[in-house]
């Protein structure tokens, strides 16, 4: 498949025109007239991942991180983006365009605790111009109200973790429940302001946590990537759905760079 028509569906799923001002999202790196065959997802673009998509064959690396972010001042063998670039793998990456549109990385959160009645956090109007409603998080109810001690277990199993971070209350039932993915802890506000009882992030600095416990809001800090993976597995699942023809794969040695030791 040519490469700029991959391009053409990740962007209809994930417009690049509605990532944040200061992201850097869409395709980084590619030759839009190259085929692709195998399509490897991963939220970041490691030594690991660039040395299995090279094992794979994969054409194209679809990294959720954007793997060109700050200003390159050099590029030089020892880096996985100068190696693709001789290599010919492309990058692309969606990044907070996934993050605001429905059905993207802060949805399938959501579907980890199957909120309901939910709305971004953050909302803003789509720059499409159609009108719709996108934003940074959500904020909705759980089906019945839980103990936040399952609420937890509930998290964990859904995203395959065994550990995540506490902080506020802990005991006690929740019904409202707001997320926020990735370094989303600095919404824990607009939670607040919504009635949220629990939050669930990525991660969130020390006295913001102090603040969330203060308010009696339950934060449950997944880990940076852990709060993003499996949306980067449903949008491998969509692209395979799409593009007949196309393998679409999932990272197998993609992790989050901390552990609990």
């Amino acid at each position: 498949m040519r490469l700029g028509d991959i391009e053409n569906l990740l962007n209809n799923f994930a417009p690049p025109l509605e990532a944040e001002p200061w992201d850097n999202v869409g395709l980084l790196v590619g030759d839009r007239e190259a085929a692709v065959d195998v399509v490897l997802f991963t939220v970041d673009y490691t030594d690991a991942v660039a040395a299995e998509a090279r094992a794979l064959g994969a054409g194209l690396v679809v990294a959720y991180h954007p793997p060109i972010f700050s200003p390159l001042k050099r590029l030089d063998e020892a880096s996985p983006v100068f190696r693709a670039i001789r290599e010919g793998v492309a990058l692309y990456s969606p990044h907070t365009a996934l993050d605001v549109v429905a059905g993207g990385t802060n949805d399938l959160l959501a579907d980890a605790l199957q909120l309901t009645d939910r709305t971004p956090l953050r909302p803003r109007t789509s720059r499409s111009g159609d009108g719709t409603v996108v934003g940074l998080g959500r904020i909705g109810r759980l089906p019945e109200a839980i103990s936040r001690p399952a609420a937890l277990l509930a998290l964990k199993r859904a995203l395959g973790v065994e550990h995540a971070l506490l902080a506020g209350p802990h005991d006690g039932d929740v019904t409202r429940v707001a997320v926020g993915a990735g370094a989303c802890g600095d919404l824990y506000k607009d939670a607040i302001a919504a009635g949220a009882e629990l939050y669930v992030t990525g991660e969130m600095r020390h006295h913001d946590a102090l603040a969330c416990a203060a308010a009696g809001l339950t934060v449950v800090c997944m880990l940076h990537s852990n709060s993003e993976r499996a949306a980067v597995r449903a949008y491998a699942e969509r692209v395979l759905a799409s593009a007949a023809g196309l393998r679409a794969l999932v990272s197998t040695v993609d992790r989050d760079p901390f552990r609990f030791a």
